[in-house]
């Protein structure tokens, strides 16, 4: 007869069970694959990083060697001299200073005094106009001044005809061409002016060996870029910039000698 596997008590009642052994405890995922896949992640992120500030560095360097400093540049202009036809007095002054005028308009007065036949003083009085369309450049002759033949009573600039100049080193002649592109900037204009190389003009010896430096200077004259990026400007206004050699072919630049 096969006997129960549990034992059973003296008095007659159920077996009773052996107790068993306690069973393994369940595992939980403590999440140590989540913080290998952040790691790497991590690390992703750090090495594009890295390739992003070596392409920026690399850049930098780049745009630092294409560019050719200009030093201070001076915006100029044609100045046009109005001068009277005969010696007077100023007795009427009808524009200002930046005060853009037409041809023909009237930019003042004067009081020519003439004698007649009899030799008795004859008061004349003579406007004076504008020959031409342009910016008064700075304040007229004032009203009480005597003026004559040879004297401005003021002076005009075409605003079209504005120029930028600065000087660099004849060794900068192999690296600067026409129509290469400059940025400009000047205090107080808080954007920055489009300008483009016309010609370079030669400046042997002089003003380098009159400051005891070694080699040659050359005056590089730049135009405006458009008619929008001086308006607003002035001439004798001061400029620090840069040429980027990258916008034309070096070593074709046009070479315009001084009149001696």
């Amino acid at each position: 007869m096969v006997q129960p596997t549990g034992t059973t008590s003296q008095d007659g009642a159920d077996p009773i069970e052996e107790p068993r052994a306690p069973e393994p405890p369940v595992r939980r995922r403590t999440g140590g694959g989540w913080r290998r896949w952040r790691a790497r992640f991590i690390v992703l992120l750090l090495l594009a990083a890295a390739v992003v500030l070596f392409v920026r560095i690399s850049s930098a360097r780049e745009n630092d060697a294409a560019r050719i400093d200009l030093g201070t540049v001076t915006l100029t202009a044609q100045r046009l001299p109005v001068e009277v036809p005969q010696t007077g007095q100023v007795t009427a002054v009808s524009v200002t200073a930046q005060q853009r005028v037409t041809s023909g308009q009237r930019l003042g007065t004067i009081e020519v005094t003439t004698t007649d036949s009899d030799g008795d003083p004859n008061l004349t009085k003579v406007d004076v106009t504008a020959p031409r369309p342009g910016i008064v450049v700075d304040l007229p002759v004032t009203v009480g001044s005597s003026i004559g033949p040879g004297q401005p009573f003021l002076e005009l600039y075409d605003p079209a005809l504005l120029r930028f100049e600065t000087k660099v080193p004849l060794e900068s002649l192999p690296e600067i061409a026409p129509s290469m592109t400059a940025t400009l900037r000047t205090d107080g204009l808080t954007r920055t002016v489009k300008a483009q190389v016309q010609r370079l003009v030669p400046r042997v010896g002089s003003a380098a060996e009159n400051a005891g430096e070694s080699g040659d200077e050359m005056t590089l004259v730049l135009v405006p870029a458009s008619a929008e990026e001086v308006r607003g400007l002035v001439p004798g206004m001061r400029f620090t910039g840069y040429v980027d050699t990258r916008t034309g072919v070096p070593g074709t630049a046009r070479l315009v000698s001084m009149g001696r």
